[in-house]
């Protein structure tokens, strides 16, 4: 392999690499934005339960149970 093919496939090894980072990042940033938003979700859904168990007079273990949901 020549010295200047030799550079080319360094150069572009190094911007593989680059690229293949900010995808990574990319992908870190957009699981960590919709873990949030299912917390979000899932913090939402715990109240409604709460407030159920408060209406019916039993527990969210209770409402958990009828509904099967595990924790």
């Amino acid at each position: 392999m020549s010295k200047n093919k030799q550079i080319e496939y360094k150069s572009l090894l190094e911007t593989e690499f680059k690229i293949d980072k900010l995808l990574q990042e990319s992908c870190k940033s957009y699981d960590v934005r919709f873990l949030h938003e299912y917390n979000n979700i899932k913090d939402a859904a715990q109240v409604i339960i709460g407030h159920i168990a408060n209406i019916e007079g039993t527990s969210v273990t209770e409402i958990h149970r009828r509904l099967n949901l595990t924790e």
